[in-house]
């Protein structure tokens, strides 16, 4: 019997509930029948728990799932019916004395964190009853079954989870007498194990079958003296060393004993790929041990095992401290170095300049960190990453829960950079450690940063959620203590994209690595031109020599936003994610471009997930939906606090455009053809522009300038729309490649230096790239401040995890449209839907006014942008003295006609989604930030700040921590590591290469050499001669 689902039993039946009488022959009702419809029993148990359908059955009972419908929610629940076969009166004032001993002892047991929580047990027509939580997730049986065999680290890290958890059990004298795979629960989210299935039938019918010779337990299983009816604490540790070979083998436990020999043959079913470490294969052969008196006696005794003091550790610290020591005057005698000689390098990608390579893992590794430990390969720490997205409206809730385990025997600090959307209200942070949650709180970034290192440094755990860029985020936390699993959920508020009738939720799942430039970005001056297909240097990249200070200003940045890459092959970490929507009216057309997924709806909502709940979070997902009623809209979302009146307004006008009013365009294509784009992404790019040229209008002209560290343009002047000239258009598309670094500055001052478009001519430049650079802040106040009023940036992100914040931002400050592209999204399709856009500006010149009482509310975005076919006009507001009116929008229809409606704004009847507050204080953020990027300000930073702190909201000036009041480890010695992130799905090697900076590589000068190589051998003298005398001294003993 077991109290958790099965993988195939993770839904239940509301259609049907279960009569508990053992003699029924129909068993199976409606789900709110009062009675049997086949033998009249009761359906309630206690008048509160109903049944739904069984789970297992066994020879003295049988388990089933239930709710509790004395709870509104109707929360699951495993109920125990037990009815020992052997019946004599005896035996049943027996069972029923032992029944109630064994209760008050699982009630006792349950308060454990990772074991079922017992909520009920009573009894009803003459059998006993046992209510205990329903653990939702996946045994490990099934685990096995979907993942295969598990790892040597996945073997460590089960008896790290589950030994403390028998420690605990013995101390209080219970045996659990059947542990196996189908008995250890999995918690979703890769979160700790439970171990199931203290069924008091076992405890209440020990003596009876005692006297009938039946084994308790699972016979594959079961230590020997089980097997004799004497069960002791060291069996459950022999059934803890099968279930572990199990695992490990995929092999049946009876194949596994040699009968003949009566010994273990596990190891011989280990491949050269699956090779277990002698520590660990001996800790598993004395669990295994047949004599009880050879086997370990506690599970105290094999977790000291399981993590020895770190004997060799000394010289594994030598080693470290030789290796920084050299590495660190390296570093020194570089950056203070006068003069470096510069050359040229192929291939200048920068991804990360400081990150060490990673040691390639085995195929049997998981985790998302690998380290080298006393020579074995292990893993940390990010496990996995549940996220579960409520979309109300246009307006989503959602909580991302990171699990971290420190599989190490020693305290670690984890360091983790991880993607949000960039216009994302995040507005709270909390740790969960053992059975308590710890909520984190706003403070000012540096005041938040002193908590957490203050924390930290007196062996607190602490938790550190910090923002990079818009949307590039760093959670800390610290002092993780040996075998622990932490969770740690961050929750915010957003508001979805719609165009072209979509809907659409994105979610990022990894940063990808950006290219740093080896010289400093923000030149003005123009790029030299040469002949059509030639890369040149532009004039910002043939500046002066870098120098150590612009060397370390770009390792800076790249330590902003750039995390180690973890090495080839599946790390272990995975992502699963739920998406509940509940649009109040009927939804269709639910797909994802990016992934598979899963839909369950009903007449207005739809609950979609990923189809794999073990994916790799190596490329953005991106969900699209349309509702009925969506290409006319006009929605005003209200709330009202102390903070004043905020309110949300969606307006979709309804207005038909003219075929015959379409200005005509004067078009410049800007194409990334640098590293990152290498693979799948350039061959999409090369795909979109062959439409794109395909689909101008007869009466517009155009050009294309690619960019690398260098640009190319197909011409100088924009070329008339002709046969002849997109042939030659196609032809320079075609010969397009993907190398070098990602200047995008030099193609922005191209297009930005590029003659004016002619009277009449509407200039747009459209933009495809990854967005990976991480001077994106500089590249945004160069288009705000120099692109000309004129004209228009549209902006394309191509890749499986783009940038979204650089274009998006580009493109709303270019008074354009951005769109992601996913891997498999069609060109053709894309293009068609682009030009339908362009082709249609139906609102310009508009204007948000106020008409009512009182002072006129803060309107963001203060200045808004054109609107194309079927995009809407989104503004956030807030009025202090929350008095009614109403919202005027006016504008300019193409052709010149004058467009205006009006909305009711009524702070009385607040309706609407409870976050309107959290996004109105997320846009005035936003519209702060832009108007600093390339000149910030005291005065807006105080602004950002306090605006920040009254929201309980992220921003670059404020961050959430979370501390535990008592002292958990000795901070002295605790690691930190950073933790690793997936290469971006599409993104050939050539993209993530330890880089070069910039357009240069810097080599030593001779003294710079001859010093590094004095320094080693000086370690070398020192560390080095006191071990190799001992050496001597025992060869020569």
């Amino acid at each position: 019997m077991t109290t958790a689902n099965p993988e195939n039993s993770t839904a239940s039946h509301p259609s049907q509930c279960y009569c508990l009488n053992p003699d029924c022959q129909h068993p199976e009702n409606p789900r709110d029948a009062v009675s049997c419809h086949s033998c009249g029993s009761e359906l309630l148990l206690s008048d509160r728990y109903r049944a739904i359908h069984p789970l297992g059955q066994g020879g003295f009972g049988r388990t089933f799932r239930g709710v509790d419908e004395s709870n509104p929610n109707h929360p699951d629940c495993a109920i125990k019916q037990f009815f020992p076969k052997h019946s004599s009166t005896t035996n049943q004032e027996k069972a029923a004395e032992l029944f109630e001993q064994e209760a008050q002892r699982l009630k006792t047991l349950g308060h454990h964190s990772q074991i079922p929580q017992l909520l009920d047990y009573f009894s009803q027509d003459n059998r006993q009853y046992l209510v205990q939580e329903f653990i939702h997730g996946q045994n490990l049986a099934a685990e096995l079954a979907s993942v295969g065999p598990f790892s040597e680290l996945k073997i460590r890290l089960l008896l790290r989870d589950l030994l403390p958890v028998l420690q605990f059990i013995h101390s209080h004298q219970v045996i659990h007498r059947d542990i196996k795979p189908e008995n250890i629960i999995r918690r979703p989210g890769y979160g700790n194990l439970v171990l199931v299935d203290f069924g008091a039938a076992k405890f209440a019918t020990e003596t009876i079958l005692e006297r009938t010779g039946t084994v308790i337990g699972s016979a594959a299983y079961t230590a020997p003296e089980q097997v004799r009816g004497k069960a002791v604490f060291a069996s459950d540790l022999y059934s803890l060393g099968v279930t572990c070979i199990h695992l490990l083998t995929q092999i049946p436990p009876f194949d596994l004993l040699d009968s003949h020999e009566d010994a273990w043959v596990w190891q011989d079913y280990l491949n050269g790929n699956r090779s277990i470490s002698k520590p660990l294969a001996k800790i598993l052969n004395t669990l295994l041990q047949r004599a009880t008196k050879r086997r370990y006696q506690s599970a105290e005794a094999v977790l000291k095992d399981l993590n020895p003091s770190q004997r060799g550790s000394k010289v594994t610290q030598w080693l470290v401290a030789s290796t920084v020591l050299i590495v660190g005057w390296a570093g020194i005698r570089y950056l203070v170095s006068p003069v470096t000689q510069q050359v040229s390098t192929r291939n200048p990608v920068v991804t990360n300049p400081i990150q060490e390579k990673s040691p390639t893992p085995s195929s049997t590794q998981t985790g998302g960190l690998f380290a080298t430990i006393n020579g074995q390969q292990q893993v940390f720490p990010l496990e996995h990453t549940q996220v579960a997205t409520k979309i109300t409206g246009n307006v989503s809730r959602v909580e991302v829960t990171q699990t971290f385990t420190n599989p190490f025997d020693h305290p670690l600090e984890a360091v983790y950079k991880f993607p949000l959307p960039d216009e994302a209200a995040v507005d709270d942070m909390e740790i969960q450690l053992d059975d308590r949650i710890i909520r984190g709180v706003i403070k000012k970034r540096q005041e938040a940063k002193q908590i957490y290192e203050k924390a930290k440094k007196a062996g607190k755990t602490a938790g550190l959620l910090e923002q990079e860029r818009a949307n590039v985020f760093t959670q800390s936390l610290a002092n993780i203590k040996p075998g622990e699993s932490i969770q740690v959920t961050i929750r915010y508020t957003d508001s979805l994209k719609f165009e072209g009738g979509d809907y659409e939720f994105a979610f990022p799942m990894v940063v990808a690595p950006r290219y740093t430039a080896g010289n400093s970005v923000g030149s003005a001056k123009a790029p030299t031109t040469n002949s059509v297909g030639s890369k040149h240097f532009s004039a910002s990249s043939a500046k002066a020599p870098t120098t150590n200070k612009t060397l370390m200003t770009n390792v800076a940045y790249a330590a902003e936003v750039n995390p180690p890459i973890a090495p080839p092959g599946r790390s272990g970490h995975d992502i699963d994610v739920t998406v509940e929507i509940d649009a109040g009216v009927p939804i269709s057309s639910v797909r994802s471009p990016s992934h598979p997924v899963t839909t369950q709806q009903t007449s207005s909502t739809v609950r979609v997930e990923l189809a794999d709940q073990e994916t790799i979070p190596n490329k953005d997902l991106i969900l699209r939906y349309q509702v009925a009623g969506a290409d006319t809209q006009a929605t005003v979302l209200t709330q009202a606090d102390e903070r004043g009146g905020h309110f949300a307004t969606y307006l979709i006008p309804a207005i038909e455009y003219q075929q015959n009013e379409i200005v005509p365009k004067d078009v410049v294509f800007l194409v990334d053809t640098s590293g990152s784009q290498s693979g799948s992404p350039i061959v999409q790019s090369k795909e979109l522009m062959r439409q794109f040229i395909q689909g101008l209008n007869p009466q517009d002209t155009f050009t294309i300038i690619d960019f690398a560290n260098s640009t190319t343009q197909l011409s100088d002047k924009p070329l008339a729309n002709t046969p002849q000239n997109r042939k030659k258009a196609l032809n320079y598309i075609n010969r397009l490649d993907a190398n070098g670094g990602t200047e995008l500055m030099n193609g922005i001052d191209t297009v930005l230096n590029f003659p004016a478009a002619p009277a009449g001519r509407l200039r747009s430049v459209v933009l495809l790239t990854d967005g990976l650079i991480g001077d994106d802040e500089q590249i945004i106040a160069e288009i705000r401040d120099r692109l000309k009023p004129g004209n228009r940036l549209y902006s394309f992100g191509v890749g499986s995890s783009t940038n979204r914040f650089l274009i998006e931002r580009l493109a709303e400050l270019g008074r354009g449209t951005a769109e992601v592209v996913p891997p498999n999204e069609s060109a053709e399709v894309v293009a068609q839907e682009f030009f339908q856009e362009i082709n249609n500006p139906v609102l310009t010149n508009i204007q948000v006014s106020w008409e009512g009482t009182g002072n006129a509310p803060e309107f963001y975005p203060q200045k808004v942008r054109d609107l194309f076919a079927n995009q809407p006009l989104v503004v956030f507001g807030r009025k202090g003295d929350r008095t009614n009116g109403k919202l005027k929008i006016s504008g300019t229809v193409a052709g010149g006609q004058p467009y205006e409606t009006s909305l009711d704004v009524n702070f009385d009847e607040v309706r609407g989604n409870g976050a309107i507050a959290q996004l109105w204080g997320r846009a005035r953020i936003k519209a702060l930030m832009n108007q600093m990027y390339g000149r910030e300000t005291p005065e807006v930073v105080e602004a950002v700040t306090d605006t920040a702190l009254n929201y309980r909201l992220m921003s670059k000036y404020t961050s959430f921590v979370a501390v535990t009041e008592e002292i958990r480890v000795d901070s002295k010695d605790g690691k930190k590591v950073d933790v690793p992130v997936e290469t971006p799905e599409g993104m050939d090697n050539q993209g993530t290469d330890t880089p070069s900076s910039g357009n240069t590589a810097s080599v030593p000068e001779p003294d710079q050499i001859i010093g590094n190589l004095f320094t080693l051998l000086l370690l070398i003298v020192v560390f080095g001669i006191k071990p190799l005398k001992k050496v001597i001294i025992k060869i020569r003993s």
